[in-house]
C-alpha cells in the first residue's frame, strides 16, 4: 500500500561505496571467502592480486570445475570489476 510518505533516502555515496572497496580488502574477502567456497581442499593452490578493483586469479586449481567455480565467486565479491583468469588447468573434464 502506497501512502505518500517517504521511508528512507539512497544517496550516491550508498550506491557509489561498494566500488570504494581497497584493493587489500578485495583480496581478503576473494582469496579467503569466495575460493573457500569453491570447494578446493587446498585454496592456497590459487593466488589472487587485486589492482583498481581487477583481481588476476593464477595458480593451479585442484580440478577444472574447481577453477571455474573460484573464478565465478570471485565475480560476486562487491568491488571487483574484473577477473584475469590466468589459471593453469590441469585438464580435468568439468
Amino acid at each position: 500500500m502506497t501512502t505518500g510518505h517517504l521511508i528512507g533516502i539512497v544517496s550516491r555515496a550508498d550506491v557509489l561505496s561498494v566500488f570504494t572497496r581497497s584493493d587489500a580488502d578485495i583480496r581478503r574477502e576473494a582469496g579467503e571467502e569466495a575460493i573457500a567456497q569453491s570447494f578446493l581442499t587446498d585454496s592456497r593452490s590459487l593466488n589472487v592480486t587485486v589492482h583498481d578493483g581487477i583481481v588476476t586469479l593464477t595458480g593451479c586449481p585442484e580440478t577444472d570445475q574447481a577453477g571455474h567455480d573460484a573464478v565465478e565467486a570471485v565475480r560476486h565479491v562487491d568491488g571487483v570489476i574484473a577477473v584475469r583468469d590466468q589459471l593453469d588447468y590441469a585438464g580435468t573434464p568439468r
